[in-house]
């Protein structure tokens, strides 16, 4: 059971980590080339960026917790589970992103969330 939970906090960091990272490149603003990506200015507003710096943060959290899950737990069993990730982050995208889904992009979450379960009956 605690590995259980440790994968779903692992999901929500992860999920909440994306859309910090997505949030704070939007203050960055648009980067059109690999030349500006890989710029020294560019690369400096990226990591001083405060939401950039927590989405990573988010991220290695995650990590802590992944491995603590997989010194338990099959990782066959959990990592199609961190595929709900995808459906947290469009979901927060979706409410504090302002992000446009569309109806096929609901039906594809769905399958997503039908196939969690499924996987989780089994496991």
């Amino acid at each position: 059971m605690f590995a259980m939970i440790l994968v779903l906090v692992c999901i929500f960091c992860a999920a909440g980590g994306q859309t910090a990272l997505k949030s704070g490149m939007n203050q960055v603003g648009e980067i059109g080339s690999l030349g500006q990506l890989f710029n020294l200015d560019t690369l400096v507003h990226i990591f001083t960026n405060p939401r950039v710096l927590a989405g990573l943060f988010l991220y290695v959290i995650s990590l802590f917790l992944w491995l603590g899950a997989l010194s338990t737990l099959n990782v066959s069993f959990m990592y199609p589970l961190l595929s709900l990730s995808y459906v947290i982050t469009a979901i927060i995208a979706f409410v504090f992103l302002k992000e446009s889904i569309t109806l096929l992009h609901w039906v594809g979450i769905s399958l997503v969330v039908g196939g969690c379960l499924l996987i989780m009956r089994t496991g």
